[in-house]
């Protein structure tokens, strides 16, 4: 999997989010985008990674629409459920 990784990812300043959700009553008013924009400007990192549900389709849409791109599958244990890693490369204007 570490072949799919670009090597910035594995060597900049990389920032993983965790647990970014927005209940369904509330999505598809900017609040994710909004939440996601936050952390960046305040960490400034050169890359962000996030692990996403492969069946969440609306949090895949948003991933897409802010840039990021699958870097692969993951797993956090060898029998826990699989994730699509996703990164994205932060431009200098965030």
């Amino acid at each position: 999997m570490a072949g799919q990784v670009p090597e910035g990812a594995r060597t900049e300043r990389l920032m993983g989010l965790c647990e970014l959700a927005v209940r369904p009553p509330w999505q598809s008013q900017d609040i994710g985008t909004r939440l996601h924009t936050v952390p960046l400007r305040a960490i400034t990192p050169k890359w962000s990674s996030l692990l996403a549900l492969p069946s969440n389709q609306r949090g895949q849409d948003l991933h897409a629409r802010l840039g990021y791109k699958y870097a692969g599958p993951y797993r956090n244990t060898p029998d826990g459920p699989e994730f699509d890693l996703l990164l994205l490369r932060i431009q200098d204007a965030t």
